[in-house]
């Protein structure tokens, strides 16, 4: 796919600080951490809690902790102590954050980050250090390829979610389309999964737009739109970009003349809020609905509601099964978490019904085979909600990553 290929030449710049401390200069504090052996665990959940993406952030932060809270605060039976820090979204403050958890703080884990562009610029030093690192939101397709041994993603993927809709939208959608995202790792790599599965199921793409990842008005880009006459138009924004794209894309009269499409963050419970009445009838992709019709569904739902007065989406979803993972693979090895290669081994083996579905890793690259969802937007009692019209049972990972 020569999507990935121009992703990477874009994340090679990122690579080099990463790797900035050596692993010689670490390995006394590694050793200190494995030497450790106190009866808490620490976990760093190094992820975005500010800006416009923070909402994703707290999010997964909150998944996390319904689920330490069900468990007494523990894992394996040991007292957990969550580390939280900020990466502000930069990928610079994201490593210097990373070394303070790892180095300073000794953590026996890494829970994070939201951020493609932050992840790439941890992959050398995780590598390097062997802290086992649980991806809570970064979803760069090319991630899961270098095949860290330590680190495992039980969530998104960006080809995973994208490719599948490109799919779905081909067969059942419009054969024009345009394509709007942020103009970023993570936009780019959504970009050009979806168009790959789209062009060969038939589908063109009329028109591509990326904004920059500051922009705070989508106007122009609304009105470009309105221009092109697209049946169909796929996008990918975050958070408050989310909000913003989809209400002006109603506002300037775009909607019910082209079918709006977007990734998963596009329409969750974390941006209806600010989309309103705009947001129905979007359809999306992604790995959880919270209408799925399941017991661990259906119960998951209920408890988030009862501790936070909220209906959970996608990232409350990822945190609370990221955790999970974590505690099961320390179960695995009778929660002696020090013994890194021990609970990289046993997590790769992890699988269990989480309340998105089937959760299992693959053996090679560890990325989640999970189901993905088709969903629309839809009011239901006077809140906005995603409703399942369609399934992409256990959907594997990129094949390119697997060789």
């Amino acid at each position: 796919m020569t999507g990935i290929i121009n992703a990477r030449s874009r994340r090679a710049v990122l690579r080099g600080a990463a790797a900035a401390s050596g692993a010689l200069a670490l390995e006394g504090a590694f050793r200190a951490a494995i030497a450790q052996g106190a009866d808490t665990i620490r976990i760093g959940a190094l992820n975005v809690y500010t800006k416009g993406y923070g909402v994703f952030g707290e999010a997964a932060w909150k998944g996390m902790t319904l689920y330490l809270d069900e468990n007494g605060g523990k894992v394996a039976g040991r007292k957990v102590e969550m580390l939280r820090e900020d990466d502000e979204f930069n990928p610079q403050v994201g490593l210097q954050k990373l070394r303070k958890l790892v180095e300073s703080d000794k953590v026996h884990a890494i829970m994070g980050p939201l951020g493609s562009h932050v992840a790439v610029a941890m992959v050398d030093y995780l590598r390097a250090s062997g802290t086992p690192w649980i991806i809570t939101g970064a979803g760069a397709t090319d991630l899961t390829g270098r095949k860290l041994p330590n680190m495992f993603r039980p969530t998104v993927s960006n080809w995973q979610v994208a490719y599948a809709m490109g799919e779905w939208a081909a067969k059942n959608l419009p054969k024009d389309a345009a394509i709007v995202a942020s103009d970023f790792i993570t936009g780019h790599d959504i970009a050009d999964s979806f168009k790959d599965s789209y062009v060969k199921g038939g589908g063109k793409i009329v028109k591509e737009i990326y904004p920059p990842i500051t922009a705070t008005d989508f106007s122009a880009y609304v009105s470009d739109l309105r221009a092109a006459s697209p049946g169909l138009t796929y996008c990918f924004f975050g958070g408050t970009d989310a909000a913003r794209f989809v209400k002006q894309f109603d506002q300037f009269g775009l909607k019910g003349k082209s079918t709006l499409v977007g990734f998963q963050s596009v329409f969750d419970t974390d941006t209806f809020g600010g989309q309103g009445k705009s947001a129905i009838g979007g359809i999306s992709s992604g790995i959880y609905s919270e209408l799925l019709d399941t017991p661990e569904s259906k119960e998951f739902v209920a408890r988030f509601k009862a501790k936070y007065k909220a209906t959970p989406g996608i990232f409350e979803e990822t945190g609370y099964s990221a955790m999970r993972v974590l505690d099961e693979a320390a179960k695995a090895v009778g929660g002696k978490v020090e013994d890194r290669e021990a609970l990289s081994a046993a997590m790769v083996k992890v699988k269990f019904v989480a309340p998105r579905g089937p959760l299992s890793f693959d053996p090679v690259t560890h990325q989640a085979i999970q189901n993905i969802y088709i969903r629309r937007a839809k009011d239901m009692n006077g809140e906005i909600v995603n409703e399942v019209i369609d399934t992409v049972r256990e959907m594997g990972e990129y094949p390119g990553n697997k060789a």
